[in-house]
């Protein structure tokens, strides 16, 4: 079983190596984006600081591989924005197989009636007829004399699809979580698949949890119709998780969190700390439990976003509510997220019931 096990992941790193060493690649930034924007509420409503915090929920593993433990639930997000032009879902299973548990994540976003402007311009040039070749024809740019055709708009769509599963796997004595990721993306006409793998760890130290993730390692790959491979480069995250117990007698805990990722590639001016092609970003999350079924919660993400959340439980149902504040009241606006927890014993005792 060992050697077989072995055998896969040989596999799927040498196929992963090989894909961006025999095609025509571009390193990118965003190739993988789905996977930092699709999330649960609970871990929205954290600021994503959970590298270190286990929520107990089948998509902690997709922040951290090595968070897969025993669930009977199923999880279910969703978010709308911009009047439901751009929709993102999430879906969560747990797969019960012979050796370990296996958490199953599928993702998905949709954004619809993207403006396509390429063919409005009239770029005809000063004499207002096109094959002169006169000044200002074919340069691109709205020259005296030229204008924009409306008739000539038109409208796309883009969807990606991802599917994260994860498990734990003793690796030389140390058990690691291991995180496998397929996209698809679908833009327009064009269309590129790729795979991607994430690798987990956590440590109980004290009364504190220690947690470190290396997401896209050696590099995921994402391969277009055109023959292009888009590569990302691996990036590292740290994070620290410490409960507070010392409100117990009133059936209180705190839980304090945060995390520090560091990226070769993701680098932009309001990266908190970056150096040409090297980016430092932190985030941090604060969650109150009071009565293990009602959680309210605070936290800032790498974007510097406010974000805050409640949470409810009961028997069988949970419900998680998320708001995140955009940084500087910028165009992107202020959005909310809602996640169902629904147990699956219960669905199932309610379907098979004679």
């Amino acid at each position: 079983m060992n050697l077989k096990k072995n055998t896969i992941y040989k596999f799927i790193i040498l196929s992963l190596n090989t894909t961006l060493l025999l095609s025509e690649g571009v390193w990118v930034k965003y190739g993988w984006e789905l996977y930092n924007y699709v999330v649960d509420a609970q871990t929205a409503s954290l600021g994503n600081a959970v590298i270190a915090y286990n929520t107990n929920s089948i998509h902690s593993s997709l922040v951290n591989p090595s968070f897969v433990s025993l669930n009977k639930n199923y999880s279910i997000t969703h978010q709308s924005r911009f009047s439901g032009m751009v929709n993102n879902d999430l879906f969560g299973i747990q797969l019960k197989s012979s050796s370990a548990p296996i958490n199953l994540n599928f993702l998905y976003q949709g954004i619809s009636n993207i403006p396509d402007t390429r063919d409005m311009l009239l770029d005809w040039g000063q004499d207002g007829q096109f094959g002169t070749n006169d000044i200002g024809e074919g340069n691109g740019l709205i020259d005296e004399g030229e204008r924009l055709n409306e008739e000539n708009l038109k409208f796309f769509n883009q969807h990606q699809l991802g599917f994260h599963g994860a498990f734990i796997s003793n690796i030389f004595g140390v058990p690691l979580g291991i995180g496998l990721k397929l996209l698809g993306h679908f833009l327009n006409d064009h269309y590129a698949i790729g795979m991607g793998l994430d690798f987990g760890y956590n440590k109980k130290i004290n009364n504190s949890t220690v947690g470190f993730v290396v997401r896209d390692l050696p590099a995921s790959g994402l391969i277009w119709d055109s023959g292009t491979v888009e590569g990302t480069k691996p990036s590292i995250s740290f994070g620290f998780h410490h409960p507070i117990k010392y409100f117990e007698k009133i059936s209180t805990q705190i839980n304090t969190m945060m995390n520090v990722e560091m990226s070769l590639s993701n680098t932009n001016i309001d990266n908190q700390i970056r150096y040409k092609n090297f980016s430092i970003e932190d985030a941090y999350g604060l969650e109150c439990i009071y009565q293990n079924n009602t959680m309210i919660r605070f936290g800032r993400n790498t974007n510097n976003d406010t974000t805050g959340g409640i949470g409810l439980r009961w028997e069988n149902f949970g419900i998680d509510y998320a708001f995140i504040s955009a940084l500087n009241n910028s165009a992107l606006g202020n959005h909310h997220l809602i996640s169902l927890i629904v147990s699956s014993v219960w669905i199932s005792s309610k379907l098979f019931a004679k």
